[in-house]
């Protein structure tokens, strides 16, 4: 997976764990732990009241013996969202998609991939209760520091194998997401802090000011 898909992946997971409980997916809730979905269904109640989300977390990428880790920042407010990691950016402002690539200091213009084609995109993640036939979900552990839940797709062609959560032991909190890809790699998601953030008029938007001799470059059809 390239950097931006690995960094819009893991972003989309972590707010869908966040948010996500299938009040009308008859399907989805019956081949899921009913103990699992009490759990995620506390976190949405919880998380559902912010005025914006704003996720501090830690990122580590493991392939084979290879191991990077990646500091970053998610900011979630409706269908729009901002993630910055390491200086690359990626802005969905609800009519665009923009994405900074600071090794080159470039920035691409997109147009916003329809929800089909796209399945992890915030927008789609956040109404998970209507797309009930992406994963099913159990606790796979317990102890004195909180629950296990695994997410396993149900697309048999999935980049992905498996999702594991960890949420503390009040189920109040969301510690860390780990998806392990069908190529081997691992990422692991440390939630530093979550915050509630309202939205500012900068919250969405792109300043190439601040970026000296930056190169645009637009891809929308």
């Amino acid at each position: 997976m390239t950097l931006f898909k690995n960094i819009a992946l893991i972003g989309g997971l972590l707010l869908m764990v966040l948010t996500a409980y299938g009040q009308q997916g008859k399907t989805y809730k019956e081949k899921s732990d009913p103990e699992a979905t009490k759990i995620l269904k506390n976190l949405k109640q919880i998380y559902g009241k912010f005025d914006g989300l704003s996720i501090d977390y830690e990122l580590e990428l493991e392939y084979g013996e290879d191991k990077e880790i990646q500091k970053g920042n998610i900011y979630q407010k409706g269908e729009k969202y901002r993630i910055d990691n390491n200086g690359n950016i990626i802005i969905n402002d609800g009519e665009k998609v923009l994405m900074y690539i600071r090794k080159q200091n470039e920035l691409q213009v997109n147009d916003i991939v329809p929800d089909e084609e796209q399945p992890f995109t915030p927008a789609k993640i956040l109404n998970i209760d209507e797309n009930d036939k992406e994963f099913i979900y159990v606790i796979t552990g317990e102890d004195s520091k909180g629950y296990k839940i695994e997410f396993k797709p149900l697309d048999r062609n999935s980049e992905i194998m498996k999702i594991r959560i960890r949420v503390n032991k009040a189920q109040t909190e969301i510690r860390s997401v780990k998806i392990f890809s069908d190529d081997g790699s691992r990422m692991t998601f440390i939630v530093k802090s979550i915050k509630n953030v309202k939205e500012t008029s900068g919250s969405f938007k792109f300043d190439k000011s601040q970026y000296p001799g930056i190169r645009e470059i637009d891809l929308r059809d």
